[in-house]
């Protein structure tokens, strides 16, 4: 993709204990990755070398795992990574960061960035899109903003954290409802969209001088009738991260062949934090059946329909199903675990039973010794 640069916006959602410290962008996905290795792949795999992140709060997890962004091939002299603070004088003042603002705090590097396109994303979306389709939709509808969106069949059990699309044949969007208790149609808008940068600019500029905050609710919103606004609609898979049990369900999926296949393209890798470890080693009396599970594990137990992260151990006689058991954590002898989110460096003492349920997964914070 020619002249076009990234922005990536880290939010503060709030996922129990598993965001207490962390933000959800730099949340543990799928064994080994990070939610926001996802669409900075995507950006990657287009061939986009100038990718700023936005920072929120509680952003040391996440800067440390992307760091110079060598992993991205974005260690580079011109263009690269760019890690992006937040504005803390503002927030000292009391003023709130919304979408807007925090465009606005990054205005000094979008002013030196030589792109002519910016795609402006969310960091909690498990995806792989291919961004060249999304730019040559974009120029042949002679767009000025490109939102893309999927359709949800299911999308009346969890309305209250989308925004929704009305899009006509012409693939021009007529109308955006956010966060409605009945929405007309099912594309939910996924926070990622295409528009010329000197425009974002001129928007988040006027915004910023009408006290508006939100970029959807305060600017897209009221521009429908006036600006050509078009949808792209997306027919991948579409993994949306914002509550515990969206966070479960999308790790669950991964044990899907097909989804895993689409998810991981050989063609358009999914690139993360690189870490040497030894291959996981399973003894003798182990058993396996339907799990991700990564390197440098230990397993002497029984595992079924399961998520295991780097250096778990877990134990003789042990029996883990349905659950999320992340990096460096113990599963002593004997214990038993179902539906389970286990944070970082967790131990479960001998003999421990931990039985959550499909809709209610029992969550434990980082470190805890249960």
């Amino acid at each position: 993709m020619i002249d076009t640069m990234g922005i990536i916006l880290t939010d503060d959602i709030h996922i129990n204990s598993l965001t207490d410290k962390r933000s959800i962008s730099a949340l543990p996905f799928a064994g080994r990755y990070r939610l926001i290795d996802f669409v900075l792949s995507s950006m990657v795999n287009a061939g986009i070398i100038n990718v700023g992140v936005i920072l929120k709060q509680n952003y040391s997890s996440l800067m440390d795992h992307l760091g110079s962004g060598k992993e991205w091939d974005l260690n580079r002299k011109s263009g690269g990574l760019h890690i992006l603070p937040p504005n803390i004088a503002r927030n000292i003042h009391g003023i709130g960061e919304g979408s807007v603002e925090l465009i606005a705090s990054a205005r000094g590097y979008l002013s030196k960035s030589k792109q002519k396109y910016v795609i402006l994303s969310k960091g909690n979306i498990v995806l792989n899109i291919d961004f060249d389709n999304v730019m040559e939709f974009h120029i042949e509808n002679n767009a000025d903003i490109t939102m893309v969106y999927y359709e949800e069949d299911s999308y009346k059990e969890a309305i209250t954290n989308h925004t929704f699309l009305s899009v006509n044949d012409d693939n021009r969007v007529t109308d955006i409802e956010v966060r409605p208790r009945r929405p007309k149609t099912n594309k939910v808008f996924l926070n990622v969209m295409l528009i010329d940068k000197g425009y974002l600019q001129y928007l988040i500029d006027e915004a910023m001088a009408r006290g508006e905050q939100d970029l959807v609710k305060d600017i897209l919103m009221k521009r429908t009738s006036r600006t050509n606004i078009c949808g792209y609609k997306f027919e991948g898979h579409v993994g949306d991260i914002d509550s515990i049990q969206s966070y479960y369900d999308n790790n669950m999926r991964m044990l899907n062949a097909n989804i895993r296949k689409e998810i991981f393209n050989s063609s358009r890798p999914i690139y993360t934090k690189i870490k040497d470890q030894a291959p996981t080693r399973y003894s003798s009396d182990a058993s396996v059946n339907n799990c991700l599970i990564a390197d440098g594990c230990v397993i002497e137990g029984q595992v079924k329909n399961s998520i295991i992260f780097r250096g778990v151990h877990i134990g003789k006689k042990a029996r883990v199903s349905n659950s999320i058991v992340m990096q460096d954590s113990i599963i002593q002898t004997g214990c038993e675990l179902d539906y389970m989110v286990m944070d970082k460096e967790v131990t479960v003492r001998e003999n421990g039973r931990l039985i959550g349920d499909i809709r209610h997964p029992i969550i434990i914070s980082k470190g805890e010794i249960v």
